[in-house]
């Protein structure tokens, strides 16, 4: 047999351990945001740290105040090699939802070549996966000139500090390529939108509500700027894989009673972008409708600033060793290549994407699936995936 032999037998011959793995972290309720989040964070890497601790592998973990544990692990070579890091994050969202087929969002079941539970797809399937690439990489002696790294994160799902911004930031976690096993239902994600959201207030002087004259009606005056974002937006070329840039107003808040003036409205919007656009620049875009406003009525007041987020587009070039390695041994194992495709935006990857790190997405389970009831991931899905990132480690590493 030859070592990518070796490496998928061993993987198939083991794969309930995937799903053994798999369970496990689902068992454990590691929701982001709550009281007792860091201490299911540490239940998720002490779990972790004994799983590798079988097979011989040190994993640590790394926490930055008062922020929960994320937990990083490595398969070394000889030297002279390049890192490639597989993982992303083991929060999960809240499992509350009342309509749950399974005996709730925490104890895992296997029902229909499907394992389910909450964090199947998002992403403790993937996870389990990237355990198991690194594992039988490992076990079947597989010498590498480079490294191999397992990395769990916190917070990926409230965009918190703590987690991979910690980690990258840190340099605790520098790598050569990364990657990210989110849901993309086996594509290789070269393309993500960048993503910015804004806040604006809309000033107004108070009146009585019987005489509206009296005032400035800062609900009146939000209402005239967001039908001409609506209505204007801003440019863009449309991108093959990412589709159309956007702008949502996703919330509103004016006023303070119903019988009185609003002398203030603030509503927030979502900018996604395409390649070609620059969140400066539609910062300025707003700004420039604002300015038309003023210019149109000098009772009109406002301003706009970034309140979160801002990363623009990113392209990863189809030439790059990474993907070329998805490509190819994603062939290997089904019989042809992963389809390449887009996705809604970087998260946990623009780290590495700041930093010009190549990194990706690419894993088991579908979006659609995920933030509701009977979330799920097909075991077959958990096994090839295993068997691509294990190959893809030993071509690059």
């Amino acid at each position: 047999m030859t070592d990518a032999e070796r490496v998928i037998d061993y993987i198939e011959k083991n794969r309930s351990e995937i799903v053994r793995i798999a369970s496990g972290l689902i068992s454990i309720p590691s929701v982001s945001g709550r009281d007792d989040s860091n201490e299911q964070y540490n239940k998720e890497a002490d779990y972790l740290i004994e799983e590798f601790a079988k097979f011989g592998i040190k994993a640590e973990k790394y926490s930055l105040a008062p922020g929960g544990c994320n937990l990083v692990a490595s398969y070394k070579g000889k030297g002279g090699g390049r890192t490639l890091a597989l993982g992303g994050h083991y929060d999960v969202v809240a499992a509350d939802e009342k309509t749950w087929e399974t005996e709730g969002g925490f104890i895992p079941t296997i029902r229909d070549g499907k394992l389910i539970g909450r964090g199947a797809a998002d992403m403790k399937g993937g996870l389990a996966a990237c355990f198991m690439a690194l594992k039988a990489v490992k076990e079947c002696d597989i010498e590498l000139a480079g490294e191999m790294q397992f990395i769990a994160t916190v917070d990926e799902e409230i965009g918190g500090p703590y987690g991979m911004d910690y980690l990258v930031n840190a340099g605790i976690v520098n790598p050569d390529f990364f990657i990210n096993a989110e849901q993309t239902e086996m594509k290789i994600i070269i393309a993500y939108k960048g993503c910015a959201w804004f806040e604006v207030k809309v000033y107004g002087v108070t009146a009585h509500g019987s005489k509206p004259q009296l005032g400035i009606n800062a609900v009146v005056n939000a209402a005239k700027l967001i039908n001409k974002i609506n209505e204007e937006g801003v440019p863009f070329n449309r991108d093959e894989f990412l589709g159309d840039g956007s702008l949502c107003i996703g919330n509103i808040h004016g006023g303070n009673a119903v019988n009185v003036v609003a002398d203030l409205c603030t509503f927030n919007i979502d900018g996604r972008f395409v390649p070609g656009q620059d969140y400066n620049d539609v910062l300025a875009r707003i700004r420039k409708m604002i300015e038309e406003l003023e210019e149109e009525d000098k009772n009109f007041k406002a301003e706009v600033n970034f309140c979160s987020r801002t990363t623009n587009a990113v392209r990863i070039d189809e030439k790059s060793d990474l993907v070329k390695a998805l490509v190819e041994n994603s062939k290997k194992i089904t019989g042809k290549p992963s389809p390449l495709g887009g996705f809604i935006a970087a998260g946990d990857n623009c780290l590495f994407h700041q930093k010009g790190v190549p990194a990706l997405m690419y894993g088991p389970g579908t979006l659609d699936c995920i933030h509701k009831a009977n979330e799920w991931v097909y075991i077959d899905e958990l096994v090839e995936a295993a068997k691509i990132y294990a190959l893809a480690a030993m071509s690059i590493c």
